[in-house]
């Protein structure tokens, strides 16, 4: 996409009304989900260093394993971990496992140094017991864990996942990590997940990183095709967890479901961050984005706020989808986001806030779904928004926005049109290139104000635009029907 932000046509700046770097961390820790992120990484989460000399060295090998600590157990190729401290692997097992089985106060490191092991029927890391466990990759190291297809049980836990742990996990380091789950989930922690560094190339069945508790990113590079969700977070016990924080990194998804779910909240701070295929992009009771470079594909809706574990959102059994959900929003402040969507392009079953960054949303074609769609309040108070898609629902934001928008009705226009935006001084406002064929066109950035003229180009369609308000253009299914206050029609 060609596009061009506000004022001095620099797409990094969302004019006046843009947020800085610092003013984004200290907004994310006072997010409306009520979720504290100014202490989500501890030092030891980051720390990828360790003393050789105060290490236990495993050499893995089939039926051939060794080492020389009374903490180490080995039996056959299963290597089981009894204690604290650190454990430095290298080797191959052909159909193995690492087992953690420490006491529940115990903190473990296992460091990978060349490591391939592949578990036939099982895990090849399973943390039973510990603390905390953290995988770190030695730097130039390639690790490879895999699955062979199946899971079969070998205690009371539900051992789905090539690594697989009860308690709280992170992995980091300087090397690559290569996970292959031909069945179940790549990586599974029951309590928090955490991800601070790294290079990871992760192919799952089902979901590629899950944690119960929440899933945490600080930094890292991350490349994830599944067949269920890229990132997940769900817990039925707790509702204030089950989130997702993505702190930064580069992150790849393809999933055949959701890029990343969270039950609860999702909260992007920065990173870059690339959906290449979902069902759904982005899903949170609550969505968060104060940063970050955010490219988004989907078959369904590209950002949903909706409550549920299940695996698209949708609202059955006879309820009214037009409802507000208790506790559901959508907040951007800062980041650019793209999205492209064949369902909604952002929807929100609550309230709908865009307070700066750039966001652009090539909408759906078919009539059934919206560029735009929230059940609460659309506001707009800062920031670039542009969206393209088909008329049958377009619904605008509420009058209640302090920040110009038009909304405008166009014959079809071309995938690959430019919509521009001009003041009376022929000055270029904003201007993009749509990757889809388009009907409708809501713009709002910093420089609309009322009372003043415009020219919107959009394809081969221009109008001439007087801000006799703030708001000008109605969506048919705004006020009436979606639950938001129905905007103001110029004439």
């Amino acid at each position: 996409m060609f596009l061009t932000g506000c004022s001095e046509g620099n797409s990094d700046s969302a004019g006046e009304n843009a947020v800085t770097a610092e003013e984004e961390k200290t907004e994310i820790t006072s997010n409306e989900s009520g979720i504290d992120t100014s202490d989500m990484f501890t030092d030891r989460d980051k720390e990828i260093g360790y003393d050789e000399d105060d290490s236990t060295r495993i050499t893995l090998s089939d039926n051939k394993s060794s080492c020389e600590s009374d903490a180490v157990q080995i039996n056959e190729d299963t290597i089981t971990i009894t204690d604290e401290g650190t454990y430095i692997l290298s080797g191959e097992l052909a159909n193995g496992m690492v087992i953690v089985d420490a006491e529940d106060t115990d903190k473990v490191q296992l460091v990978l140094e060349g490591v391939e092991i592949t578990s036939k029927e099982s895990a090849a890391i399973y943390v039973r017991s510990a603390d905390k466990v953290f995988i770190t990759t030695v730097s130039g190291s390639s690790n490879v864990l895999t699955n062979g297809g199946i899971y079969t049980a070998i205690d009371d836990n539900n051992i789905d996942a090539v690594i697989f742990s009860k308690d709280d996990l992170t992995l980091n380091g300087e090397g690559i990590l290569t996970i292959n789950a031909a069945a179940g989930h790549a990586v599974v922690s029951k309590d928090d997940l955490v991800l601070t560094s790294g290079t990871y190339n992760i192919s799952a069945e089902k979901h590629g990183l899950s944690g119960k508790d929440s899933v945490r990113i600080a930094d890292g590079t991350y490349h994830i095709t599944t067949g269920k969700d890229g990132i997940h977070a769900s817990n039925t016990d707790d509702t204030s967890l089950g989130f997702i924080y993505i702190a930064g990194g580069n992150i790849d998804i393809t999933a055949k479901d959701d890029g990343m779910h969270a039950d609860s909240a999702l909260l992007i701070a920065d990173g870059t961050i690339q959906v290449s295929e979902s069902y759904e992009g982005l899903e949170g009771l609550t969505i968060d984005i104060t940063g970050g470079d955010i490219d988004v594909t989907s078959s369904d809706d590209g950002l949903n706020a909706a409550g549920g574990n299940d695996s698209s959102g949708f609202k059955g059994g006879g309820e009214d989808i037009f409802a507000v959900e208790e506790g559901s929003y959508i907040h951007i402040s800062g980041g650019t986001i793209h999205v492209s969507a064949s369902g909604d392009g952002i929807d929100s079953n609550g309230d709908l806030t865009i307070s700066g960054g750039e966001t652009y949303v090539s909408g759906p074609t078919n009539n059934g779904n919206g560029s735009l769609d929230y059940n609460g309040k659309g506001v707009i108070t800062g920031g670039i928004f542009l969206a393209a898609g088909s008329s049958g629902m377009t619904q605008n934001f509420s009058d209640s926005s302090t920040q110009g928008i038009m909304m405008v009705t166009v014959d079809t226009q071309a995938a690959g049109s430019i919509i521009s935006l001009t003041d009376s001084s022929e000055n270029e406002l904003v201007s993009w290139t749509t990757d889809k064929e388009y009907t409708s066109v809501i713009v709002s950035c910093p420089e609309i104000t009322e009372g003043e003229a415009y020219t919107l180009t959009a394809g081969n369609s221009t109008q001439k635009i007087i801000m006799d308000s703030l708001i000008y253009g109605n969506g048919d299914m705004g006020g009436q029907m979606k639950g938001g206050a129905a905007p103001r029609q110029n004439r």
